[in-house]
């Protein structure tokens, strides 16, 4: 169990693995740090560049086609989510080493839907997190969000999308437990120091 903990799961055979979606996917599993679960249905995730970390769905995959890097500046990418409780849904993910002004970058994210997004903004981990929730039809919902580390400027954009695959009436009384899911891993993320595992203060 030891060597387990301490050995990348990249590095461990596959039947060592949790047999959970997101172990299965050779490109994802890269990302894993661990196979111990950072809370029920969730792993730890370090990105690509190295410059963040949050909690991955166990019925998630991240997306190797559309994911693009550059150096440590930038990262964007798709994750497709079997969420397990009736819904399917996608985040993308943009990472910036240093974000724009806040109210343009709200505008960009917000040039992307149909509809006026209602931003709540508060701080969690020093970041400052945007966040507003959206609803396209009785059965996808979602949440648009821009963090920015306070003290460095590094910056995320997301949009988490969830379409809802039972009935209509399943659907409503599910989408409210939804989005507080989706409020409780944004609130996941947590910038780290520059080639360190430790989070940024």
């Amino acid at each position: 169990m030891d060597q387990e903990k301490s050995t990348k799961p990249a590095e461990m055979s596959v039947e060592d693995l949790p047999d959970v979606r997101a172990f299965q996917d050779d490109f994802t599993r890269e990302f894993l740090q661990s196979t111990e679960e950072t809370k029920e249905g969730y792993y730890p995730f370090l990105s690509g560049t190295g410059a963040y970390k949050m909690d991955f769905p166990a019925g998630g995959i991240v997306g190797e086609k559309g994911y693009s890097k550059k150096q440590k500046e930038f990262e964007s990418y798709l994750v497709g989510i079997d969420e397990g409780n009736g819904f399917e849904s996608s985040i993308k993910i943009d990472y910036y080493s240093k974000i724009g002004q806040t109210s343009t970058e709200l505008e960009m994210l917000s040039s992307q839907f149909n509809q006026k997004l209602d931003f709540e903004s508060y701080d969690e981990n020093n970041i400052t997190i945007s966040l507003a929730e959206f609803e396209d039809d009785e059965k996808t919902i979602g949440a648009v969000g821009l963090l920015e580390h306070k003290s460095t400027q590094k910056g995320l954009s997301i949009i988490y999308e969830s379409e809802c695959i039972r009935s209509v009436e399943d659907c409503k009384t599910e989408k409210k437990e939804m989005q507080n899911k989706i409020k409780q891993w944004v609130n996941s993320i947590k910038f780290v120091k520059n080639d360190e595992s430790d989070v940024e203060q």
